[in-house]
């Protein structure tokens, strides 16, 4: 009776351990549309949070389209942060400016990203020539997908690049804000009842067989 009940349980989790990953994987798929994301800059190795996240202002703006994503950030101290890098082609390419506020000191920039689930390792160069410094640095850039808000019904024809150059006054950043509250950040799809009727078919058939094992013994 043990042994069958053990045999049960280890096919309720060898289903799991094949459900779980797949569900994980369509919850991280985005629709096409513009998202508001939060982020950290961290060091360039562990955890810990660098000196550069204060020049980074939150959130990102992330803009899914044909399976691809575009990330877009504003830099503060922009005459400080002289490169950005990010990877590309093999090693390190510069972020695209799509604008530059002298007057602030900010310039948003944009790259694109294959997924935001694991920190994107960057170079950036700082140069403070009222205080003599200059230096490279590593950065990880560390994306928190669950505080990830859409912005944005599904895309429109333009670019990413276009978008971005029309900035939304402070009026319609607020009104875009009130009504996206609603919205749920990843729309659940049918795949959370897909992965509950094979939670329930699992147990079922270990059910059976321990039911089939006692009527025969």
């Amino acid at each position: 009776m043990k042994k069958m009940m053990r045999l049960s349980v280890f096919m309720t989790a060898l289903l799991l351990a094949f459900m779980l990953p797949f569900s994980n994987a369509q919850a991280a798929t985005l629709k096409d549309g513009t998202y508001s994301v939060n982020y950290n800059v961290l060091k360039a190795e562990g955890n810990a949070v660098s000196m550069a996240n204060d020049y980074w202002l939150k959130p990102a703006k992330v803009i899914a389209k044909n399976g691809k994503l575009t990330v877009q950030m504003t830099i503060k101290n922009s005459s400080w942060v002289t490169e950005f890098k990010v990877p590309g082609n093999g090693g390190y390419v510069d972020t695209t400016v799509l604008s530059t506020n002298k007057k602030a000191n900010t310039r948003i920039v944009q790259f694109q990203a294959q997924s935001l689930s694991k920190p994107i390792k960057s170079k950036i160069h700082v140069t403070v020539k009222s205080a003599d410094y200059d230096h490279d640095y590593t950065i990880q850039l560390k994306f928190d997908e669950s505080s990830m808000k859409s912005l944005s019904s599904n895309s429109t024809n333009k670019s990413a690049g276009e978008a971005e150059k029309q900035q939304p006054s402070k009026e319609s950043t607020k009104t875009s804000d009130s009504s996206t509250t609603k919205q749920e950040e990843n729309p659940q799809t049918g795949d959370t009842n897909q992965t509950g009727w094979l939670l329930v078919l699992a147990l079922c058939s270990g059910g059976f067989l321990a039911r089939k094992w006692i009527i025969k013994h």
